[in-house]
Formats: structure tokens, C-alpha cells, sequence
């Protein structure tokens, strides 16, 4: 079995799934106003089930589970923080009985982890004495439950950043970091992802600059617009000289549920990720929320099998 190092010291092209929370809603699952996604494995374990077996087929290398926002201080909104543990694990369990049911090829498994505060709260990133043994605890569980790799998700401010990715090294499983960016208001500068009015917007790059240093496996931009990624790439490739990933959202929030208007479409979203792969070096590629499993099935068509020679780091 080769491993997903030796695939990217390889220069393969690694493909990852496309959104996971969004595609849930997008089957019939009500999303949660303060959990999201993080239940719906509990209520509709054979939606979710069908959601990884269906990115495994479309030709992704990589699927997540379900734990973006299952982390102990989210849970306790709803007052399930004594169920942490259950509902971590069985979200791994559902990706893992996905990948028995539908993988031909070698398919490895993600845990996602993220700062995520509940939607209810007033606050965009979680705050609190215990976050950082919250933090510590969920990448315990799920490296307990069996995922392959961790991928720390939305990382946009550096003081949550850095507790999620130290939680997660911890474990001592390969790490992903996937850094959120968008563009200042006057177009001119890359900011931290924000959506809320309580999170201050931070210079992008003062972020990688400080996170950075932690290190990890893989680092690169997810969950931000499309038109977002190419200069906080940019940005990013001045301070990482690892692998790289790439992963977008098309679409918007409107809390709790994704609004599928104006989504890119799979041939355009293959097309903007092939200038990211040439111009940036991207080496692990997939989609954020409001991608689907025709976005995966379009990028395993489409794009090269190994980074080409000119996008090769030196």
C-alpha cells in the first residue's frame, strides 16, 4: 500500500471529496442551527453514508468524515457534549464502512477539524478556558476512530489556528492545513475569511506567517471563493514550500443552509483548478461547500494524474 506521502513526493495529483455538510443538505437533511452538519449522521446515517460512497465512486482519494463541527463546546449547545465521543466516532465509522462498501483503489480517510463556534453564538470562532482541551480531545477521538490523516479546516484566526493544529499534530497523524481567505472590500488586499462582525479581519499573510511555523503535511486554501484562491495562494506559496491543496466554495452561506445559487459549474470549476495546479504548484485538489460529487467526477476526467514539470518545486 502506498502511502499519501510517497504519492505527493511522487508529485501525484491527489484528489480529495467535494463538500460534505452541502451535499447532506442538499439531499433532504435539514442542517442543524447550531450543529450544522454535525448531527446528521446520528439522524440520517444512510444519507451520509450515500454522500462518501458517491465521491468515492465519482474517483476521490480522499473523503471526510463528518466532524467538522462536532467538537465538545459545539456539541454543548444542544446540550450532547457527554456525546462527543459517540458522535465522532461514528462519523468515522460511516466514512470507513463507505470506503469497505464502494473503494476499488486505495481511499484514505480525513478527519476534519475545525474552530467553528455554534451558529447561534455571537461569536465566529470558538472562545472559552476549555477550547484548547476540546480541541485536543476531538483529535484524539477521531484518530482513535481510525481516520488516516487529519485536515484542520477554516483556520482563520492564529490564536484558534494554532490550538487545532497543535491538537491535531499531537496525534502524530499526517496533518492538512486548509487556511480560509477572501479579498478586502476595496479588492486590494487578501484578508481572513470572515462572515460575522465579530471576528476582526486579519492581514491573510500575517496569518500564514504565523501559523506556518507549526508545520504539518500539506497546507493551502479551502473554503473560500473561487476567485479568492489564486492570490492567497500566491500568498501562501512565499512562506510554505510543502505540498499544497486547493479546495473552493461555490455558493454562499445563509445560516444554517448553503444557497446553491450561482455555483460554479464542474467543466468551469476543473478549468479554474487546472490554472491552479500549473500556476501554483496545487497538488491536492477536491471541493468545499456546494460542490457535489459531478465536481469530483469532472476533475478525475479532466485534469493530469502528476503535477506538470513546470509546476514542480525546486
Amino acid at each position: 500500500m502506498t502511502s499519501l506521502f510517497e504519492r505527493l513526493n511522487d508529485n501525484e495529483i491527489i484528489l480529495l471529496d467535494g463538500g460534505v455538510s452541502t451535499e447532506i443538505q442538499k439531499r433532504g437533511v435539514a442542517m442543524d442551527s447550531d450543529v450544522w452538519s454535525g448531527l446528521a449522521h446520528k439522524s440520517h446515517p444512510e444519507v451520509v453514508l450515500q454522500v462518501h460512497e458517491d465521491y468515492i465512486r465519482a474517483g476521490a482519494q480522499v473523503i471526510t468524515a463528518n466532524t467538522y463541527s462536532t467538537a465538545r463546546h459545539v456539541l454543548e449547545s444542544i446540550d450532547l457534549g457527554g456525546e462527543v465521543r459517540a458522535i465522532n466516532t461514528e462519523a468515522v465509522q460511516l466514512a470507513k464502512e463507505a470506503r469497505d462498501n464502494s473503494a476499488k483503489d486505495e481511499t484514505w480517510i480525513a478527519g476534519s477539524m475545525s474552530s467553528m463556534a455554534p451558529f447561534n453564538s455571537p461569536q465566529e470562532v470558538a472562545t472559552g478556558e476549555k477550547v484548547a482541551q476540546n480541541y485536543q480531545e476531538l483529535a484524539e477521538i477521531i484518530a482513535e476512530a481510525g481516520v488516516d490523516l487529519i485536515i484542520t479546516e477554516m483556520m482563520r484566526d492564529a490564536v484558534n489556528a494554532k490550538l487545532v493544529i497543535e491538537a491535531a499534530l499531537s496525534t502524530g497523524l499526517p496533518v492538512w492545513i486548509g487556511y480560509s481567505a477572501m479579498m478586502s472590500d476595496d479588492g486590494k488586499s487578501v484578508q481572513t475569511w470572515h462572515w460575522k462582525n465579530s471576528l476582526s479581519s486579519v492581514d491573510f499573510e500575517e496569518l500564514v506567517e504565523a501559523v506556518s511555523p507549526l508545520g504539518g503535511d500539506a497546507a493551502g486554501i479551502m473554503h473560500s471563493q473561487v476567485r479568492d484562491t489564486p492570490p492567497a495562494l500566491e500568498i501562501l506559496g512565499r512562506h510554505w514550500s510543502g505540498p499544497k491543496l486547493a479546495y473552493a466554495e461555490t455558493g454562499e452561506i445563509e445560516k444554517p443552509d448553503w444557497n446553491f445559487k450561482e455555483i460554479c459549474t464542474p467543466n468551469e470549476y476543473a478549468a479554474e483548478i487546472e490554472g491552479w495546479i500549473n500556476n501554483y504548484g496545487v497538488q491536492i485538489i477536491g471541493g468545499c461547500c456546494g460542490t457535489g460529487p459531478e465536481h469530483i467526477r469532472i476533475l478525475k476526467e479532466c485534469l493530469p494524474r502528476h503535477l506538470p514539470v513546470s509546476s514542480v518545486p525546486i
